[in-house]
């Protein structure tokens, strides 16, 4: 199993390409802190970002992600005075154009939304601030042939573009996780790096396939490859907590996608993510969630 896929089909992630900047020196913009993630590429040219009291200069075929949260500024020098921009958004269409007629520099924007995020371990592993560089890499590659495919479709707009545009979004992050992975140091930790880890990913994958099963620390370790003591310390040196905390982690987030997604019962629900009893399962989900299964599938419902 692909536990990055699984994990990504379980908290809904949807993506949106929702325009184009076409800006031409001198230009800056400052974008207000909000809750959704961004992206940005730098489709041609190049710009500087200013974040959280560091700046970054950004190149064609570079990629942007920003968890949210924090306000920022992209403009074409350090010496530019940013404007809202809001106020360039005042204009219709996909693409937009702005700046004062020098140098050109093209931004593809876009954003991310995700559900069901309270217990799954992606959204906690994301940097908040991502910056992937064209460097020729294999990775790279691949981001720079979909951000072509995403200005292609920006600029075609034949029917479908949006979908298509969207769906590039999503492939988009997935190769710049990828490309992040890479560049971690081999002693740094996080989830994405357990990932990668051929011992640990193999144990991952196993509590993914089948959450229901009723799995011990000796048999995780036995399907990694490594003793129990050394899998268990190396898997909450890395994952950040135990084997069968995630495990319970992920049973309750598993729970709560089949509560909010069809109409089975509390025992049923109970029984797939491997509970014997509807007791243990209640108990379990109110010390995690914060409230009962039937309380929580209300208010979500509602």
């Amino acid at each position: 199993m692909d536990v990055l896929a699984d994990t990504l089909r379980g908290i809904h992630m949807r993506s949106t390409v929702h325009s184009r900047l076409e800006l031409s020196a001198p230009w800056g913009l400052r974008i207000e802190a909000r809750d959704r993630p961004s992206f940005y590429v730098v489709s041609r040219g190049s710009c500087v970002l200013e974040i959280q009291g560091t700046r970054h200069a950004l190149a064609g075929g570079d990629f942007v992600f920003i968890l949210g949260g924090v306000s920022y500024v992209f403009k074409d020098s350090a010496r530019t005075r940013p404007v809202p921009v809001s106020e360039i958004y005042s204009q219709c269409g996909s693409i937009v154009r702005h700046g004062g007629g020098g140098a050109p520099t093209t931004l593809v924007c876009g954003g991310f939304d995700f559900d069901g995020t309270a217990l799954s371990p992606f959204l906690a592993s994301l940097p908040p601030f991502l910056h992937v560089k064209a460097d020729g890499g294999v990775t790279t590659r691949w981001l720079e042939s979909t951000m072509q495919f995403v200005a292609s479709e920006l600029d075609t707009r034949q029917p479908g573009y949006e979908t298509v545009a969207s769906r590039l979004g999503e492939v988009l992050l997935v190769h710049a996780l990828r490309a992040h992975v890479a560049s971690l140091p081999s002693e740094q930790g996080g989830w994405l790096r357990a990932l990668t880890d051929p011992r640990l990913g193999t144990a991952l994958q196993r509590l993914h396939e089948k959450p229901e099963t009723p799995w011990t620390v000796e048999e995780l370790a036995r399907a990694a490859g490594m003793s129990r003591s050394v899998f268990a310390a190396r898997f909450k040196a890395v994952v950040g907590e135990g084997p069968l905390t995630y495990l319970t982690r992920w049973r309750m987030h598993r729970a709560m996608q089949l509560m909010n997604g069809g109409t089975h019962s509390t025992s049923e629900v109970a029984q797939a993510v491997g509970y014997e009893t509807d007791s243990a399962f209640v108990k379990a989900f109110k010390r995690h969630v914060g409230e009962t299964p039937g309380a929580w599938r209300r208010r979500s419902r509602g």
